[in-house]
């Protein structure tokens, strides 16, 4: 009955999304480090507060109604939230910016609103159909919880985002930004706040919808560039404060390079000032933030780490869209001595190989002097396991051999599908429980869960319901 109220107040809940376009950010000044907005971009566009009531704001956007795509988006990292995000097509807009004397002062369903009013100042969701861009947030879901999370499912907070480019690398990126964090925060004991601002920069070449697939086409404009910005400010220790940021064309390729904030500043005014053909002077964060190079060089080495890329090669990420999840499970699987890392190194004595709340397994193996060092490792005793319950045989890990779907041979001598960790919301096929809804039998002979809040199922492989 708790599940069933509980998913009844978020549908109920979803109806009533609200934001509010307002002449300065004072509403909702603290989602920016030292309350101060980014200087230098386009201070005459939409400034919007983004909420879910009256009362709480969950981040704030620019939004350009010439380019009809946000500049930025500015929020704080919430480490509490799942990673199990999904998509939604309950996509909100702004009534206030097509409308500026509309008494209506939130945001609304696009459904309901009159499409033809809307697109004068904003774009709708029908722009994205067909143009080989995805509908890309830029505060990103995935970074929320619930009704964080609804606030962020709006088309002020969307930009056409090259397929390719937002499905494997800025998604690995955002991954990595989100291990990263929750990893810092961690061992930090949440002393800290993180301000990210995550933003575009309008291209000149490129609109959609393109001609002859609208009759109103070239309405959006398709940024050249997708960039993050963030400020990690802890509470009582200076010295352990930082900021970087990054910034890739948006490409199939993916080019993203990590670099100071103060060199992101320099990056932003020169493709600003090329874009509105005058100087532009750039500045994301007031006093840079603890802008430190030295700094910079370490958390390189953990973003090297975390994206699978060599810190001394080039290579391209894989074409496949896949997950970066999926990859840190194949990199983890590489090592099968109980404390033993990938790399070689022993866990440090006082924190063992686990999970931590991510979707691979890893442990801290040294102290620095900013940033302890990790590894990713394999749990002793604990590896995959079938969906009839029992552990894949020797704990070999779970995987395809030659079948589409992942599989393994269990104790018993018999073979299963299976999931790739021991975990109470590991489903097959790569799946995840959703959080309400753990691996468990639920009144039938075999293991599944819902994954989603929408009823959609999978099977999975550790009885955990029992344990409620």
């Amino acid at each position: 009955m708790f599940v069933l109220g509980l998913f009844t107040c978020v549908l109920l809940r979803a109806f009533s999304a609200q934001a509010k376009v307002v002449p300065s950010f004072d509403e909702c000044k603290g989602f920016f480090y030292k309350n101060t907005e980014p200087e230098g971009l386009d201070q005459n566009a939409k400034k919007i507060c983004q909420t879910l009531d009256y009362d709480n704001y969950y981040y704030a956007s620019l939004y350009s109604v010439h380019h009809r795509i946000p500049l930025y988006s500015a929020y704080i990292f919430d480490p509490d939230c799942s990673n199990t995000a999904g998509r939604t097509e309950n996509w909100h807009i702004e009534p206030q910016i097509s409308q500026p004397e509309s008494r209506t002062d939130h945001m609304v369903h696009e459904r309901d609103s009159d499409e033809n009013i809307i697109k004068r100042y904003q774009a709708v969701s029908s722009d994205y159909s067909n143009s080989g861009y995805d509908c890309g947030l830029l505060n990103p879901n995935s970074f929320h919880c619930e009704e964080s999370r609804k606030a962020t499912f709006t088309l002020t907070n969307a930009a056409p985002i090259d397929t390719s480019f937002n499905r494997i690398h800025w998604k690995n990126w955002e991954s990595a930004l989100r291990s990263f964090l929750r990893g810092r925060l961690d061992s930090d004991g949440g002393s800290a706040a993180v301000y990210t601002v995550t933003g575009t920069v309008p291209g000149d070449d490129a609109q959609i919808p393109q001609r002859g697939t609208s009759e109103d086409p070239e309405r959006v404009t398709v940024p050249s560039h997708i960039w993050t910005a963030v400020c990690y400010k802890h509470h009582l220790n200076d010295s352990k404060s930082f900021s970087f940021g990054y910034i890739g064309k948006n490409q199939p390729e993916g080019d993203i390079s990590l670099m100071r904030v103060s060199e992101l500043d320099d990056q932003l005014s020169r493709l600003y000032s090329e874009l509105l053909k005058t100087h532009q002077s750039v500045k994301i964060f007031v006093d840079n933030c603890f802008d430190d190079s030295k700094k910079l060089n370490e958390i390189k080495g953990v973003f090297d780490k975390l994206i699978n890329l060599p810190a001394n090669q080039g290579d391209k990420m894989a074409t496949d869209v896949q997950s970066m999840s999926h990859t840190l499970k194949r990199v983890a699987r590489m090592s099968w001595y109980p404390y033993l890392t990938v790399s070689g190194y022993r866990c440090r004595s006082d924190h063992r190989c686990g999970r931590y709340d991510e979707d691979y397994y890893w442990c801290w193996t040294d102290y620095g002097l900013f940033f302890d060092s990790w590894d990713y490792c394999s749990p002793p005793l604990v590896g995959s396991r079938a969906k009839n319950g029992q552990y894949c045989k020797n704990n070999y890990a779970c995987g395809t051999y030659g079948e589409d779907y992942k599989w393994c041979y269990t104790d018993d001598d018999s073979n299963d599908m299976c999931c790739t960790s021991d975990d109470c919301h590991s489903a097959v096929n790569d799946k995840t429980c959703w959080n309400y809804h753990p691996c468990g039998y639920h009144g039938y002979d075999y293991l599944w869960c819902y994954i989603d809040d929408k009823g959609n199922w999978e099977y999975c492989c550790k009885d955990c319901d029992r344990f409620n």
